[in-house]
């Protein structure tokens, strides 16, 4: 794996519960106020990290079966101080109310998949970092889900009154958090892909800088006339001043458009020339036509004259 690391993955791209649906059970069953949310995001968080980052230096060479059976026994250790200290900060009624499903979270799919896959392929520095992405993406995402369904329950967010219209009393529920999660997780990857697409185009703009980098050309600028985009590219004079580069102005329908006609410009070997010295061109090549004729006119009455 590339040591590049991308904490975005963690938090939005691979968010555990609105992208991966990894562990929305204790979300649906549990996070019904926020109170309860944070008891589930301590335990997870606590559980998590202090295990894969125990679990690290358990030797690979040992087969897989064995491996992940060590590592839910590792987890089921760390649990113990977990829960005494989720006890001590959140009360024993909310960790009673939690019922089984802070338990089952040391077999949560972090320790168990994405080490495999994912962390124990990365160097420790980045691995740690990867880590606490991931775990801070599924705390927003079970914090933010605890608080809006207390708010729409009862009006309240952590006992606190707060005046609401109407409530809706069933999100308390396991259906209704099943229902609740899974409408923001299709909000939340409809931004996603919305501004996935957005981005498309922003890459394909900066792959034309940097190839037209890369063969001596460089983009400068756009500029949006009607419906259709103008793309300025200036091709650097390999003996002249760079103040004095010659232009090209082409309109595209999108940034794809331009890479590609850019490309085939490049690999046909023609010169990047602006519209005004095209003409300019044209314009000397039918004078240079017109002195030919005129000379070969000159030329043929001289002839004519001499015989």
């Amino acid at each position: 794996m590339e040591n590049r690391l991308n904490l975005k993955d963690g938090l939005i791209k691979q968010n555990m519960i609105f992208m991966s649906g990894m562990l929305i059970a204790p979300v649906i069953a549990c996070a019904t106020t926020l109170m309860k949310s944070l008891a589930v995001c301590f335990v997870f968080s606590f559980v998590s990290l202090v295990t894969i980052l125990v679990c690290r230096f358990i030797p690979r060479t040992i087969v897989y079966t064995i491996r992940v059976t060590l590592y839910t026994i590792a987890a089921a250790v760390v649990y113990i101080p977990a829960a005494l200290l989720a006890n001590l900060i959140f009360g024993d009624a909310i960790i009673k109310a939690a019922g089984v499903y802070l338990p089952i979270l040391i077999t949560n799919s972090l320790i168990l998949s994405k080490t495999e896959t994912r962390f124990y392929l990365e160097p420790k520095g980045n691995m740690a970092k990867d880590i606490i992405g991931f775990i801070i993406g599924f705390d927003i995402a079970c914090t933010i889900t605890g608080a809006l369904r207390e708010f729409l329950a009862s009006g309240k967010i952590a006992g606190a009154e707060i005046p609401i219209f109407f409530t809706i009393p069933a999100l308390e529920t396991t259906f209704g958090g099943f229902l609740f999660v899974g409408i923001g997780a299709g909000l939340f990857r409809a931004v996603y892909n919305y501004r996935k697409a957005h981005a498309a185009d922003e890459e394909d703009e900066d792959s034309l800088a940097e190839y037209a980098e890369d063969v001596g050309e460089f983009l400068v600028g756009r500029h949006t006339h009607g419906d259709k985009e103008k793309i300025r590219i200036y091709k650097a004079a390999v003996k002249r001043a760079q103040s004095e580069n010659d232009l090209l102005e082409m309109e595209f329908l999108s940034n794809r458009d331009v890479l590609a006609a850019f490309e085939a410009i490049v690999s046909e070997g023609q010169e990047l020339t602006s519209e005004s010295k095209a003409e300019d061109a044209d314009d000397e090549g039918d004078e240079t036509e017109t002195t030919g004729k005129t000379g070969e006119t000159e030329g043929g009455t001289e002839n004519a004259d001499i015989s």
